[in-house]
């Protein structure tokens, strides 16, 4: 039988998350978010963090069910 592909680098992947995580939550990028603008009723602060939150959240969970359906 053969084996299925595993993911390459799958260590890689996990770190170039965790960047890209970090840069999103850094001072600059918090900065242009963090004004006094309203999108249907919320600061656009608080719809920056709870969307990248589920963001984050689906793309850790994609990544993982790939991983486990390929090994």
């Amino acid at each position: 039988m053969n084996k299925p592909k595993r993911i390459p680098y799958k260590r890689e992947w996990w770190v170039i998350f965790f960047i890209i995580g970090f840069f999103f939550i850094n001072y600059p990028i918090i900065h242009i978010f963090n004004k006094d603008f309203m999108i249907f009723g919320y600061p656009v602060f608080y719809l920056y963090l709870t969307l990248g939150w589920f963001a984050s959240i689906t793309v850790i969970f994609i990544f993982t069910w790939l991983v486990g359906h390929r090994e």
